[in-house]
């Protein structure tokens, strides 16, 4: 298998207008198994987002992958997603200024 996933954790959030509906936040890290190379970064971020209605199930997700070069960072990372309750079409900018600064 050339990628392992783990869950890292997960968050729920309510609408304030319409409190039945909740939405489901899954938060993983994902290692390159293959990344074995000194330059290579192995570990990247998913976010998966789960809200239904008496209808249907929706279900958004985003993930980017070598983006970061040891474990430690990864978990400083998802931890701090996991508390702000970042969403997957949130995810991109929140790296990009995480990664950046």
């Amino acid at each position: 298998m050339d990628k392992s996933v783990e869950m890292y954790g997960n968050t729920t959030l309510t609408n304030n207008l319409e409190k039945e509906k909740l939405i489901q936040l899954e938060y993983y890290k994902i290692c390159n198994n293959l990344a074995n190379k000194e330059n290579v970064k192995p570990y990247g971020i998913g976010i998966i987002k789960k809200s239904c209605n008496e209808i249907e199930l929706n279900i958004e997700q985003r993930e980017f992958n070598n983006i970061f070069k040891n474990e430690n960072e990864v978990n400083k990372i998802l931890n701090l997603l996991l508390k702000n309750k970042v969403t997957p079409i949130a995810l991109k900018d929140v790296l990009e200024d995480y990664v950046l600064v």
